[in-house]
Order: structure tokens, then sequence, then C-alpha cells
């Protein structure tokens, strides 16, 4: 009868999704009947904050119970809720769904230095004097090799306001000598290399045997501001 309450409407149910890459996720979802025939729509939110559910609108009736989203390129959890609407008439929201979206990543612009006035340079590592009396400056690869050195050999902590940087190196030569030692010192060179010199350089492989007495660190990597590919071997000794 004219005079009668708007039906209520079932919620939409078995709410799904998954990250497409790219910044885009895809959601599926249920609904009772056909929400065609029954003039049902949908409302898509999704927000960062399971408790702020309904943060951003990012669908608005929608007639379908699949869709595409874009605009997630920072990645991080988003939580999505789907509300079924008839006209005026709104039924109870689903219930909320997590998904892990992968940040989008900038591939990074590898231009070629040219050599002369350009060519980057600093200190000498270790620090030093040269012949004439002069503080040692290098610059292309001595100085970047350097660098390298001086982050391995370097143990987190020495560095007060900077105490995650460097590897335990020297620590792990403590530890017994075996395979499991050179695979975890090889995943803590690479990750280190990564975090405090991934602007200068490129991990191609870091390779760790432990042969006898001394722990031999190879090291092969792609110097971003000419290409090129160097390595850098290094013994560390280890105590019996």
């Amino acid at each position: 009868m004219a005079g009668d309450p708007p039906a209520t409407l079932a919620s939409a149910a078995d709410l799904e999704g998954h990250d497409l890459g790219g910044g885009r996720v895809r959601l599926r979802w249920t609904w009772p009947l056909d929400p065609a025939a029954q003039g049902v729509r949908f409302d898509v939110y999704s927000a960062a904050n399971p408790m702020d559910a309904f943060r951003t609108l990012r669908l608005h009736d929608y007639p379908e119970t699949m869709a595409e989203l874009a605009g997630f390129e920072q990645g991080g959890d988003a939580w999505f809720t789907v509300v079924a609407r008839r006209g005026a008439v709104a039924a109870l929201p689903s219930r909320p769904l997590r998904v892990a979206v992968l940040p989008v990543v900038q591939p990074v612009a590898l231009v070629p230095a040219t050599a002369g006035a350009h060519a980057s340079g600093g200190l000498g590592f270790p620090f030093r004097i040269d012949g004439g009396g002069k503080v040692l400056a290098e610059g292309g690869d001595p100085r970047l090799r350097g660098k390298i050195l001086q982050l391995l050999l370097t143990s987190p902590g020495e560095r007060v306001n900077l105490p995650e940087y460097g590897t335990r190196l020297k620590d792990l030569v403590f530890d017994p000598n075996n395979d499991v030692l050179a695979a975890a010192t090889e995943f803590a060179v690479a990750r280190a290399l990564m975090r405090f010199l991934g602007d200068e350089l490129q991990v191609d492989s870091v390779r760790i045997a432990a042969d006898g007495g001394e722990l031999d660190v190879d090291i092969v990597y792609l110097r971003k501001s000419d290409l090129q590919t160097e390595r850098l071997r290094i013994g560390v000794p280890i105590p019996r």
C-alpha cells in the first residue's frame, strides 16, 4: 500500500578482492537476487582505517557485482565496504574487507654521467693525506668502492645519528663457519647496499664463501653513474 514503509534490502555479501598491481584492485560480491531485476545498485567505499569505512566513495549507483578500482598507487592496507541501494532505501553495509596493496615503484632513470667536471667526487676512503699534503679526494668508482667498504665494515649502532647504518659482517665472523652463516651474510649485505647506497648502485649479486679461516665476500653491482658493472671482493678473517 502507498502508506507502507519501503521494504528493507538485503546486504551485499561474500565481498572479496585482490591487488591487480599498478595501483588497481578488483572486488567481487554477491546479492541474493538479480540486482538489475530488483532495481538495486551499489555504492563502493574505501578507507585506510576500518573504523572510517566510508571515507571515500569509489563507485556510486554501480549496477554490477564486480568492479576494478584504481588510485591505490601508494600501497598499504585498503578497506572496502559495499552498500546495496534501491532509490532512497539503503541496506546495511557489507562486512569490511581488507586488501593489501603493493605500492607502485617508479622506475629509476639511469642517466650515464659524463667525464670531467660532471664526475662525482668526495673525500677518499679511508680518510688520508696525499703526497702533496692535501686531503685525498676521489671520484668515480674508487669513491663508491670506499662507500661500500665503509658500509660493510660498520656495525649497526656505531653511528649515533644513524644507528641502522652498517652490516653485521664483523659480528658474523664469530658465528659458526658454515653455509647458514654465508646465506645470512649474503642477505644482510644485499639489503644494506640497496637501502643505503641504492641511489648509486644496483646490486647484481652477493656471494659469500666460508673458506677455512676466512669469509670471502664477492659483490657484483651496476654503477648507476655510467651503467658499468663492477666487482668488489674482500676477505674477512674468521677468528679460530
